[in-house]
C-alpha cells in the first residue's frame, strides 16, 4: 500500500509539475492595457505641426516684456506672425510715435526676437501705429490696482481670494516685524 501511495503522490507531483511547466511556457498576456495619456496623443499631433510651421504668436505675446524689455513692451505688442518658415513677418502694433522708434530699432528687435524664437525664425518686422491699452498699474498703492482687486473680491463667492490675501498680509507683517 505504501508503494501505491508513493506512486500516486509521485504521479500527482509530476502532473502538477507538468501543469506548472505548461502554464509558465504558455502564460497569456494581460487582457487590457491602460489608455495612453492625452499628452502623448496631443504631442504626436502638435510636434510635426510645430516643426512645419515654427513657433506661434502666443509665445511672443506672453514673453514680450522679457524679449524686448519692459519699456518697449509698455508701448507695443505683437499682433501677428505670418509667412512660411523661411520668411516670416512679425507685425507689431505700437503706440503713437513709439512706432517710428521701434521701426528705427528694427534690426536690434529682430535680433532679440530671433534669439528667443530661434535663428532665422523672423526675417522682417512691420510696425503699425495703433492704440495700446495700458496695463493696470500693479503697485499695491495705486487706486486702479485697489479697485481691480476689490472688483475681484466682490465677484468671489466663497471668499477664497480674500482668505488668501489675508494670509499673505499676515505673513508679510510677521516678516517685517522680524526685521
Amino acid at each position: 500500500m505504501k508503494d501505491l501511495r508513493k506512486q500516486d503522490s509521485l504521479k500527482a507531483r509530476s502532473a502538477r509539475g507538468n501543469v506548472m511547466e505548461y502554464l509558465e511556457k504558455n502564460r497569456g498576456r494581460r487582457q487590457y492595457r491602460p489608455p495612453p495619456s492625452a499628452a502623448k496623443a496631443v504631442n504626436r499631433v502638435l510636434r510635426p505641426l510645430s516643426r512645419k510651421f515654427g513657433p506661434g504668436i502666443t509665445g511672443l505675446q506672453i514673453n514680450w516684456p522679457d524679449i524686448i524689455g519692459v519699456r518697449w513692451a509698455a508701448l507695443s505688442k505683437p499682433i501677428s506672425l505670418r509667412g512660411t518658415k523661411g520668411s516670416k513677418t512679425l507685425t507689431i502694433e505700437a503706440k503713437g510715435p513709439a512706432s517710428a522708434m521701434l521701426q528705427a530699432q528694427s534690426a536690434q528687435l529682430l535680433e532679440k526676437i530671433n534669439q528667443y524664437l530661434g535663428a532665422g525664425s523672423v526675417t522682417k518686422i512691420m510696425v503699425k501705429q495703433g492704440r495700446i491699452q495700458p496695463a493696470i498699474d500693479q503697485t499695491p498703492t495705486s487706486p486702479k490696482f485697489r479697485n481691480h482687486v476689490q472688483k475681484n473680491l466682490a465677484t468671489d463667492e466663497d471668499n477664497s481670494l480674500q482668505a488668501a490675501l489675508d494670509k499673505l498680509g499676515q505673513v508679510v507683517k510677521s516678516q517685517k516685524s522680524k526685521l
